[in-house]
């Protein structure tokens, strides 16, 4: 685990609404594919995954996901624009496999950390690390 301070960071970005699930993937997919075909998509990109609700208390109909491309913030691109919330995030590599990302979500409650409840946590992936079947989750934390 390492921290890193998020600021400034602007996504553009797709969502999808309902229950998080092989969905939420596709979205994944979907966004890649744009990505491409508009040139976007390359060794250096980075993509956030945003589960923005918490499905113990929200609806599965109304889940709010997002997936999106870290972007400068006045790109010209043709998807919605947003930023992601500045603050410290302790950030944790984990396989990127079903089982690690289960294992991942599974264990969060016996961390330690003081989290910041009133902000996502976002799911990071990098071309570096995709390429080692690594990504990373980065919780909001108080300090």
């Amino acid at each position: 685990m390492k921290f890193e301070t998020f600021q400034g960071i602007t996504i553009a970005y797709m969502r999808r609404i309902g229950a998080y699930g092989p969905e939420n993937r596709q979205l994944m997919e979907n966004l890649k594919a744009f990505l491409a075909q508009h040139g976007l998509f390359h060794e250096k990109s980075t993509i956030l995954g945003i589960p923005l609700d918490n499905p113990a208390i929200i609806p599965a109909e109304q889940l709010r996901y997002d997936v999106g491309l870290i972007v400068p913030a006045h790109a010209a691109i043709p998807l919605p624009t947003r930023s992601i919330d500045d603050g410290t995030y302790a950030v944790f590599e984990v396989q990127h496999t079903q089982q690690g990302v289960s294992s991942f979500w599974q264990n969060i409650g016996q961390l330690t950390l003081s989290i910041d409840n009133t902000k996502p946590i976002i799911e990071r992936y990098s071309s570096p690390k995709i390429a080692e079947h690594l990504c990373e989750f980065c919780i909001p934390i108080i300090r």
